[in-house]
């Protein structure tokens, strides 16, 4: 029993590790590019901060894509259907360009009433504007290199998916600094970094069509971009719509969340935004061991094995409890040394401090809803964690926060107590839905 259970823990972390990487390099993207944009001061900062937020939120529900095509993809990988493997990547693939086009499309014409109606500063919107107009235009590349990394990651490539993010990061950072500070080059200031994310995804869409040209399992090839299999779209977006509705409940509440906790005060807010930055940090093992429940569960039930997938998911739950109580224990530790590594403002210090340690109290739970989530999904059962999600962030948690914060005026830490309850909830209903095994008679055809 003891080797199987080492032999498991070993695939787990094959397929986890990449993704922590990967999402450690998408961090210091962003890390690296509001330090530069610091040199240009607040406008610059909160256009740049503002113009990737709502570019990478609107095109992450599209990217949803890549969920259902890598649910789907894992079990025909599981099952040895490699044909079945290669028509699913053109069609995602192609729906992945068709999307991108309209989002490019719908975002640079609609960047200018987006942003001026939601009362950001005049000054910071006009750049947000063009920055956005900028970055949209590659929005085709980023959602194929989006949907792309999906399916190498329902492959159980997650190393290759890695390596192509890394590839774009570096351009978003080296480039993108060369443009911002024109080094050899007129400087672009602010719109550099535009054109630095730009180039990025450009780059990552292209990799990423070439590793699936070349992988011996999806060997793509236009003809299968090219050709239009009704069937087949059907069958991914079966699987992507709920997924997508997910990321639009996700991506529209956080934002919405956001607006409503600007009203607690300049310091309050400070200290929350930090804490959000320092709990980013244990999101990071939980998304990699979604990805990883996802990708196990797939493969298993595409093998006729049902059980195993119940054994890896599990295995794959209590390492996510284990290794998220440990990083809860950090946090209530070293909350006051956390937030002191951004800003050396006592009062923000204090607030901030405070949110830390509440968000301690969500971890558990927050690494059963990833573990969990991820492998409803690995089973194309994506209609429950859109309703868990959708219910808990705008039936319960921003209805709660709009009371207690707007209406009542509580401090910013009842936001935080709101979120660890609706983390409770999601957790509950997540493992009884897992429990009850519906997902292994869910048909991806």
């Amino acid at each position: 029993m003891f080797p199987v259970k080492a032999y498991m823990r070993r695939q787990i972390f094959r397929l986890a590790w990449p993704v922590v990487l990967e999402m450690l390099g998408v961090m210091l993207v962003s890390i690296s590019i509001t330090a530069m944009m610091g040199r240009f001061g607040a406008v610059a900062l909160g256009a740049v901060g503002l113009a990737t937020l709502i570019q990478a939120s609107s095109a992450m529900v599209f990217a949803a894509a890549g969920t259902g095509a890598a649910a789907i993809v894992s079990r025909e990988v599981g099952a040895g259907n490699w044909e079945a493997v290669r028509i699913i990547t053109g069609q995602a693939v192609l729906l992945g360009g068709v999307c991108g086009a309209l989002v490019a499309a719908a975002g640079y014409y609609a960047a200018s009433p987006v942003v001026h109606s939601i009362g950001a500063d005049p000054a910071v919107a006009v750049l947000t504007v063009r920055l956005l107009q900028i970055m949209f235009l590659a929005s085709p590349f980023f959602l194929i290199m989006a949907i792309g990394s999906a399916i190498l990651r329902g492959m159980g490539q997650t190393r290759v998916a890695f390596f192509i993010t890394t590839l774009s990061n570096a351009i978003a950072i080296g480039f993108g600094s060369v443009l911002i500070f024109g080094w050899g080059l007129p400087a672009q200031g602010p719109l550099g970094a535009a054109y630095g994310i730009a180039a990025s995804q450009l780059a990552g869409g292209l990799v990423v069509l070439a590793v699936l040209a070349s992988n011996s399992r999806t060997r793509l090839t236009p003809g299968l971009v090219l050709t239009y299999h009704a069937p087949i779209v059907a069958r991914i977006l079966n699987i992507s719509i709920p997924a997508a509705l997910e990321q639009l409940a996700l991506q529209g509440g956080r934002m919405a969340f956001t607006f409503m906790l600007a009203g607690v005060g300049a310091v309050q807010f400070a200290g929350h935004q930090i804490a959000v930055q320092a709990e980013s940090l244990s999101f990071m093992p939980g998304f990699a061991l979604s990805v990883a429940a996802m990708t196990l569960t797939g493969l298993n039930l595409g093998r006729g094995l049902p059980h195993r997938a119940r054994q890896y998911v599990w295995l794959i739950n209590t390492i996510a409890i284990v290794g998220m109580s440990g990083m809860a224990m950090i946090f209530l530790i070293f909350a006051k040394q956390l937030t002191g590594l951004f800003i050396d403002d006592p009062e923000v210090v204090y607030w901030g401090s405070l949110c830390i340690m509440i968000g301690a109290l969500e971890q558990p739970t927050l690494a059963i809803t990833n573990a969990l989530a991820g492998a409803l999904r690995g089973a194309g059962d994506t209609k429950w964690p859109m309703y868990v999600t959708t219910i808990g962030v705008w039936g319960a948690r921003l209805p709660l926060v709009y009371l207690f914060i707007v209406k009542w005026h509580y401090d910013v830490t009842i936001a935080w107590y709101i979120t660890a309850a609706d983390f409770l909830l999601r957790s509950i209903v997540l493992w009884r839905r897992f429990a009850g095994r519906k997902w292994e008679t869910i048909k991806t055809l």
